[in-house]
């Protein structure tokens, strides 16, 4: 995971510190594990979600396009062997990164739906609370776990 990690981290056009950067990736992970606690999502796509799905901003505004470029990093990382992920696996994290920003795409399967809850809960760093209309799992919806989102 340490090589994994290098790699992201070399390969992020973005400062480390930015917005999209390693804060955020770390409170994606957190907030996916405490969803998974209660929705049985496999926490290890959620940990590669929480360092992939950004890994290829350009920029920190509007970048469509990312979501599209991380899916198609994760899956050069896999075929380079890189990610010791199953099919499915994979499966559900191209899908998850590459339609992360998109509150219009829907997913049955409820690990895409934990990583992507995980990601919206962390809205609160921009100073934007985020919409339980757009959040997908029960658990995320619940103030409480809306509340550990913004305190992190």
């Amino acid at each position: 995971m340490k090589r994994l990690v290098k790699i992201i981290k070399e390969s992020f056009a973005l400062e480390l510190s930015s917005i999209h950067g390693i804060k955020h990736w770390k409170n994606i992970e957190r907030i996916g594990k405490y969803l998974a606690k209660y929705t049985g999502a496999d926490k290890k796509v959620i940990r590669l979600f929480a360092l992939l799905h950004d890994s290829k901003r350009e920029n920190e505004d509007y970048d469509s396009e990312h979501g599209l470029r991380a899916s198609l990093f994760l899956k050069d990382l896999y075929n380079k062997k890189l990610l010791k992920i199953s099919a499915k696996q994979l499966e559900q994290l191209m899908f998850a990164c590459e339609h992360h920003d998109n509150s219009e795409i829907k997913s049955d399967d409820i690990t895409i739906q934990t990583c992507w809850d995980a990601d919206r809960l962390d809205l609160w760093r921009l100073g934007v609370e985020p919409e339980k209309e757009l959040l997908n799992t029960k658990v995320a919806k619940e103030d409480k776990t809306i509340e550990i989102a913004r305190k992190l």
